[in-house]
């Protein structure tokens, strides 16, 4: 399922040919799915490794993105615990959340990590 999903991702990242683009519409090529729902379902297989990696990583990487476009001067949203979290506990408490809000399982994945991170770890003051 990760494999097909990466493929899948990375075919959706490439720009296309110019062969491809006279033969091919852009309507009809696959689309990534990185919908909430869509994530929610990967993730929450806690056997499969592959999967387990690739849902830490994206919330890593969503979690950095933001810490790299915070404006200087605005308030932070989301403070994590001076001594840390534990990845699989966030990811599961994520997952809980999700499920508990489907109103959000048609948005970008990315989009409700970044909704979730201030309710989960708010800054006091």
């Amino acid at each position: 399922m990760i494999q097909k999903i990466l493929v899948t991702a990375a075919f959706a990242l490439l720009p296309l040919s110019a062969t491809l683009a006279q033969s091919t519409t852009a309507s009809s090529l696959p689309r990534a799915d990185v919908s909430t729902e869509a994530m929610v379902a990967l993730c929450q297989s806690r056997t499969d490794l592959e999967a387990q990696t690739f849902c830490y990583g994206f919330g890593e990487g969503v979690y950095q993105t933001y810490e790299l476009n915070l404006d200087p001067k605005a308030p932070k949203t989301v403070c994590l615990p001076a001594v840390g979290v534990a990845r699989d506990v966030v990811l599961a408490e994520f997952i809980q959340w999700a499920l508990a809000n489907p109103q959000y399982n048609k948005d970008k994945a990315a989009a409700t990590v970044i909704r979730y991170l201030p309710i989960k770890f708010p800054c006091k003051g």
